[in-house]
């Protein structure tokens, strides 16, 4: 067994890790940052494309007018106060200054219009990552060059607490188990999205319906040893639902561009049960589709007829694919609002079809069959439905007239499934503004801090729609983190 000696461990090196462990160093601390695996950046680098900020440089350049004031009251109303108030503002007001503190460390950014269709009237918040990869490369060589140790291919597997003061963690390296001693831990390692059984124990829908896009390192480590030491991990259940996804789970990787453009589109869509359940221009906010996709137990079904197959196959579409906002905005190309022709519509249909993720059948009743649908139900909604296109008008779910334009009528009729997709999970174990571990009874564990998806409090059930906002709680809860690391050991 080899022992380590230093001030402060951080365990995960995400952008919440590393919001810590350059917080850290910059204040002359020892810092040891581990990771699981042989790459740095997790979340942060492999999925983020840029944080939420309120008040930065870049937006009072452009004279926004939008305040931390402004963020934090839709934020609260957004959560019903369910979210803690101390927490959310410490985020908040820390935003612009991370933004300025991000370049000078590397990770220089840009504020672009807000990626998503439905927020352009919103003011913008959204910071975009100016070459991340590069960025993060030389975070790497700075927190080494300042003294950092940085370890891959190392799990945590146990935080030592004596006398409910923390003293060191127990590591998994090179097959042997070691133990490096220190005065403070910051537990920053993701959350568990990539852990199946947490995720089912915790997840409000069966979990066999739940796409996950995360992490797939993050398996929960950071809150088992936090729970081991008393940490409160009562609130573990809130998952960042984002958009539906056509997936087939015969063949993960299979990819259909055809298929998830039409996905992306407020066609027909009816749940389970057979009923229509909401205005489907909800797809242009990704959080909220996100999270009507979860209400219904993870999965929906959109409907198209052959009389729109025809169209899509030779006409191009005046909608917005959903996501064309936000992969054109990475691109620094135009919004085009258009979609199709589709040519190979039907085979890409068929192909579908062959992965299981897609239904067709010349009549309604047999589509009803293979759905598991009772017919008059189906033939009910789709016949309302109809009815709404005809006349223009949705007075069921009011949804905007320019997108009443498919009756679905004529077979064979297809139903494609769309299933609740993941970025994470967004909550974890219980803290303060200061991002100290806390007991069920609210009590601080000395030296013991978590940061990023590991730390519960900036959300109630779901997910914000401001864009950014879990990145921005990452890099911001870490830095506090760090910042409250400090404290302690000066106050030592």
């Amino acid at each position: 067994m080899m022992s380590y000696q230093t001030e402060v461990v951080v365990i995960g090196a995400g952008a919440a890790g590393f919001g810590a462990a350059l917080t850290c160093v910059d204040a002359g601390k020892k810092v040891i940052l581990l990771e699981k695996g042989d790459k740095v950046g997790g979340a942060g680098l492999f999925g983020a494309q840029g944080l939420f900020a309120v008040e930065s440089c870049q937006q009072k350049a452009d004279g926004s007018s939008f305040t931390v004031k402004d963020a934090y009251s839709e934020l609260m109303n957004y959560t019903h106060y369910r979210s803690d108030p101390t927490i959310t503002k410490a985020i908040l007001e820390k935003s612009a200054e991370t933004i300025n503190w991000l370049g000078q460390h590397g990770l220089k950014t840009e504020l672009v219009n807000n990626t998503q269709e439905v927020h352009q009237d919103h003011p913008e918040v959204y910071h975009q990552y100016i070459d991340k990869f590069a960025a993060f490369d030389y975070m790497v060589n700075y927190f080494k060059n300042s003294g950092g140790r940085l370890l891959t291919k190392t799990t945590a597997s146990k935080l030592i607490n004596e006398k409910g003061i923390i003293s060191g963690v127990e590591i998994r390296r090179n097959q042997q188990t070691d133990i490096i001693k220190c005065q403070a831990v910051i537990v920053a390692d993701g959350g568990y999205i990539g852990n199946s059984e947490m995720v089912k124990a915790n997840l409000g829908i069966d979990s066999s319906n739940l796409y996950s896009m995360g992490e797939r390192k993050a398996t929960g480590d950071g809150i088992r040893m936090l729970a081991e030491i008393g940490a409160d991990v009562k609130h573990l259940g809130t998952f960042e639902n984002h958009a539906a996804s056509v997936v087939s789970f015969q063949n993960p990787k299979w990819h259909n561009a055809t298929i998830f453009t039409l996905t992306n589109l407020p066609f027909l869509w009816i749940n389970r049960e057979g009923n229509r359940f909401v205005n489907e221009a909800i797809c242009y906010d990704f959080a909220l589709w996100g999270n009507i996709t979860y209400t219904m137990g993870g999965y929906y079904y959109f409907i198209i007829d052959q009389n729109t197959v025809d169209y899509l196959k030779s006409q191009t579409l005046n909608w917005t694919d959903s996501f064309e906002r936000t992969f054109k905005s990475l691109q620094n190309q135009p919004v085009t609002h258009k979609v199709g022709p589709f040519p190979r519509i039907e085979s890409d249909l068929n192909e579908a079809v062959e992965q299981h993720v897609a239904w067709k059948d010349n009549g309604l009743k047999g589509l009803a069959t293979k759905l598991n649908i009772p017919y008059h139900i189906l033939k009910a909604n789709l016949d309302g439905y109809n009815q709404i296109v005809k006349t223009n008008e949705d007075t069921q779910f009011y949804k905007p007239a320019k997108y009443l334009h498919f009756p679905v009528s004529q077979g064979p009729f297809y139903a494609v499934r769309a299933n609740s997709t993941s970025l994470g999970t967004i909550g974890g174990v219980k803290t303060n503004s200061k991002m100290q571990v806390l007991t069920a009874n609210l009590k601080s564990i000395s030296g013991a801090y978590v940061a990023g998806n590991n730390a519960t409090g900036m959300y109630d059930t779901s997910y914000p729609t401001l864009e950014g906002i879990s990145c921005a709680f990452a890099w911001n809860s870490g830095r506090i983190a760090g910042e409250s690391a400090v404290q302690q050991l000066i106050n030592l």
